[in-house]
């Protein structure tokens, strides 16, 4: 008899087996969670605010091809980029672009890679997606000086955009100011979460296994760069967290990582707690008043940069 016809063999087969379909089902799941369905275009057709936006086209740091939509301000004033979540586009964040412009500041809202307008494929959670980050940074500071204030930018990003910009602002001082809204403390967080949702057993016990699985589905390791380990260091910028009170484990995970934030007298850090946010979903007045807290926050430490 050979081994595989003998009990310790068929046990071994099966186990192999059992572990390659847990694999195929979890390598399937996470190939859902990278690869959201993009978003249409959305036409400028939105009144004579929107009338204003200008499309533009340029390159992640690593080159990738991207697409977005340029607010001008008024001459001399900052400029704010916009960095969606996953699974979103640019057009999520048009109202508090619009909000943002009124305001007098020049407003890039722009797609990540793999989403909207722009190239690529998939998604890396956030980690390279650091790297639209820093195309849309370098794409504001090439602007003309007479045209946008050139000593600092602010960034705001939810969601996995929070991730991306924590990460792309630790490589750029030039991101001066930061609101970041349902920030992870790294892609497996998320990952995670997405893979084994509503089953905390299985988030607490078997986070490894989508974890050595994601560099299979998309290339790039799942803790290669994590947004609490540069949060300590961004925090010497002025920076907003905003997180929802209604998602109990995302709460929990960013006042952790507030806790980690050294104390400085030269910026301001500052923790907000909302019943909904940008990155959980907000209507109406409660919209109008978030917007007019990240508008106010950026405003007010933007001019001091």
């Amino acid at each position: 008899m050979t081994f595989w016809r003998s009990w310790p063999g068929a046990l071994l087969l099966v186990s192999a087996l059992a572990a390659l379909s847990v694999l195929g089902v979890v390598g399937y799941q996470i190939y859902g969670v990278t690869h959201p369905p993009r978003q249409p275009e959305m036409t400028l057709n939105l009144g004579a605010e929107l009338a204003r936006a200008e499309t533009v086209q340029f390159r992640a740091a690593d080159g990738v091809a991207l697409r977005g939509w340029l607010l001008k301000g008024e001459r001399g004033k900052p400029a704010v980029l916009l960095a969606h979540d996953l699974g979103e586009s640019k057009n999520a964040l048009i109202n508090l672009a619009i909000a943002l412009n009124k305001a007098g500041l020049t407003v890039l809202a722009f797609d990540f890679r793999g989403h909207g307008g722009s190239g690529g494929s998939g998604s890396t959670l956030g980690v390279n997606e650091a790297r639209d980050v820093l195309g849309a940074a370098d794409f504001l500071a090439d602007l003309p000086d007479d045209e946008v204030d050139p000593r600092g930018i602010g960034a705001f990003g939810s969601g996995m955009g929070a991730h991306a910009v924590a990460l792309a602002a630790a490589d750029r001082p030039i991101l001066r100011v930061l609101v970041l809204d349902g920030l992870w403390p790294d892609a497996r967080w998320m990952l995670v979460g997405r893979t084994f949702r509503d089953w905390p057993w299985a988030q607490e016990h078997l986070g490894a296994i989508p974890a050595i699985v994601f560099p299979l589905v998309v290339g790039t390791a799942v803790d290669s760069r994590r947004a609490a380990d540069v949060l300590p260091a961004v925090a010497r910028r002025d920076l907003l967290l905003v997180a929802p009170a209604g998602d109990a484990r995302l709460d929990e995970a960013m006042k952790a990582m507030y806790a980690t934030l050294p104390e400085r007298k030269d910026a301001e850090r500052n923790l907000v707690t909302l019943p909904g946010t940008r990155a959980s979903g907000l209507t109406g007045a409660e919209l109008a008043r978030y917007h007019g807290q990240v508008v106010g926050f950026f405003l007010s430490r933007l001019a001091g940069s």
